[in-house]
């Protein structure tokens, strides 16, 4: 039997021109994202708090330069993955010793000493640099706690009165 050769073209071309639906078996699925560092702050109470020093007498400083002495901290509230917390400190300086925090209030010949109670010495100067103005704490159960030491300071001729001295406190973390 012999096929016409028009069809047998037909045929041919058609099996070769097969048309199939092609869909695509892989693809990239691109992903982004951040992962940031924790964060400490101030623990709430000592954004603004104010430290209150016992009541003193001039006596008081008949044999001592200072005297009032007063215990506190302050932390910062951090996540877990923050180590260490630095508190830095900053007020203006004495006039009569640039090393203590002038005082604002009415008396006369007194002034503010602040120190870290690290050890019995470890005053923080108000006009140091501000690495020694400065003191590194490690967190502990994301927390970062600064054991503080104030008292009234003797810089001349004491006066009944007040003592008022503001010291700024900020951190910063790692």
């Amino acid at each position: 039997m012999k096929i016409p050769p028009l069809p047998l073209l037909l045929v041919i071309t058609a099996s070769l021109v097969h048309i199939t639906a092609q869909a695509a078996t892989t693809g990239t699925l691109r992903f982004t994202g951040q992962v940031n560092a924790g964060t400490c702050n101030l623990a709430a109470g000592d954004v603004n708090r104010t430290i209150t020093l016992p009541t003193v007498k001039i006596s008081d400083f008949d044999k001592s330069a200072s005297a009032g002495s007063h215990d506190f901290e302050i932390s910062a509230d951090c996540e877990s993955d923050i180590r260490n917390v630095v508190f830095l400190f900053a007020g203006t300086p004495s006039t009569g010793n640039a090393a203590l925090f002038a005082n604002t209030g009415t008396s006369a010949g007194t002034a503010l000493w602040l120190a870290h109670r690290a050890t019995s010495v470890d005053a923080i100067p108000a006009n140091g640099t501000a690495a020694q103005r400065s003191r590194t704490i490690a967190t502990s159960n994301k927390k970062a706690v600064i054991p503080l030491n104030a008292a009234y300071y003797k810089i001349g001729a004491i006066t009944q009165g007040t003592l008022a001295s503001a010291v700024t406190v900020s951190i910063t973390y790692n």
